[in-house]
């Protein structure tokens, strides 16, 4: 059992022994063994009051019976070092690694980087959050920044170095809605109309983009050989690495190196894909879209050229329009939630139906006839009461 008692009172040794006063105001130590009985490594540990010294000797017994007892110091390291320990063991994709390394190097290094990891408490995350939105950052990005920090404490808590994690009970600015709002996003016409102002070895992306509801990486690593009869067999998409310069070719979002995910294609599509290779060739490996240097696209420099194409219309849009522009039209001309959750390539359908979902066709008038059915059906079983 733990032992709390005053140095002062029973050590030779201590600057304050001997001491005759009942109540002297010199601090208690609690003294417990680690699990493992006689053989359990002893700690000490002082506070200012004997209140605080039996709360934490009963904290570490009860801990030691219940097997959630861990080593004090183990955490006893400050978040930076702990962190960049961490980040060295991930496998990331290198837009998420890049992400990442933002994330500590520019908001959570700077704010709490050399506090000792056993310290940080929600409030702490909290007071983070709130300095990142003072900052300028939007709710998604003070979830994105963030979250390479939450990741490192589930690492912490599954490894016994903390014994709970900051973020839970933690409240960080609240995310708006993910619904897109389908009267935002351009019409097929406004669709045709940006990409008649693209330059033109590069306007086929913009259909691309509209009518296969790629993200603008996945577009730009298109080769020839991904377009199949029916459908397009998306592989890869371009990324960026830190230190390296130009486009890279990188896994696709929320999968693995080699996998890979089909999405339906239309057949004028199809013959637009085979006149600009006709027209324009072949970039490195097959790429649909080149550099006038004959090298990868990079979405940077596709980005750049987006955003002066819509400031000559006068539109507000972005890439990630188009690809909202597919998923809607998909949807709302009756096609499945499931299928189009897949061809979007979402992590699940779950971020499909916040997004799209209230999109779908109504089925309350369907509803309402499958149910005249059924209950016609089985009337002779129902029961009518008449109330006197």
């Amino acid at each position: 059992m733990a032992t709390v008692f005053q140095k002062c009172k029973t050590d030779d040794k201590n600057k304050n022994y001997p001491c005759e006063k009942t109540r002297c105001g010199h601090p208690w130590t609690v003294r417990y063994r680690e699990p493992g009985g006689r053989s359990g490594r002893q700690r000490e540990r002082t506070f200012p009051t004997k209140r605080e010294a039996d709360d934490h000797g009963v904290e570490m017994e009860n801990a030691k019976r219940e097997g959630t007892y861990l080593d004090p110091k183990r955490g006893a390291v400050p978040l930076r070092t702990y962190a960049e320990a961490w980040f060295e063991r991930q496998h990331l994709a290198p837009n998420t690694e890049n992400t990442y390394e933002r994330a500590f190097r520019l908001h959570v290094f700077p704010f709490m980087g050399e506090r000792l990891l056993t310290s940080i408490r929600p409030e702490d995350i909290e007071r983070l959050g709130a300095h990142m939105t003072a900052g300028g950052l939007s709710a998604h990005s003070v979830q994105a920044y963030t979250t390479p920090l939450k990741a490192v404490f589930t690492a912490a808590v599954n490894n016994g170095d903390v014994g709970r994690h900051p973020f839970r009970g933690a409240k960080l600015p609240a995310l708006p809605s993910r619904a897109v709002d389908d009267t935002r996003l351009p019409s097929g016409q406004q669709v045709q109309d940006i990409a008649d102002e693209f330059r033109r070895e590069w306007a086929l992306s913009v259909w691309l983009m509209a009518g296969l509801g790629l993200r603008m990486g996945e577009m730009l690593g298109l080769r020839v050989g991904d377009v199949l009869d029916d459908r397009v067999r998306l592989r890869r998409q371009v990324t960026r690495v830190k230190g390296v310069k130009g486009a890279v070719l990188g896994p696709l979002k929320h999968r693995r190196k080699g996998d890979w995910r089909d999405i339906p294609l239309a057949t004028n599509l199809s013959e637009a894909v085979g006149e600009h290779v006709a027209r324009y060739g072949t970039g490195p490996d097959g790429a649909l879209f080149q550099t006038i240097t004959g090298t990868l696209v990079t979405t940077s420099d596709y980005s750049s050229a987006f955003r002066k194409v819509l400031k000559t219309l006068g539109y507000a849009w972005s890439p990630h329009d188009l690809r909202h522009w597919f998923a809607t039209t998909a949807l709302s001309n009756g096609l499945p939630l499931l299928d189009v959750s897949r061809w979007l390539g979402h992590k699940s359908i779950k971020e499909t139906a916040d997004t799209y979902g209230h999109l779908t066709p109504d089925s309350t008038g369907r509803a309402v006839k499958v149910m005249d059915v059924a209950l016609t059906q089985h009337r002779a079983d129902l029961v009518l009461t008449e109330v006197a």
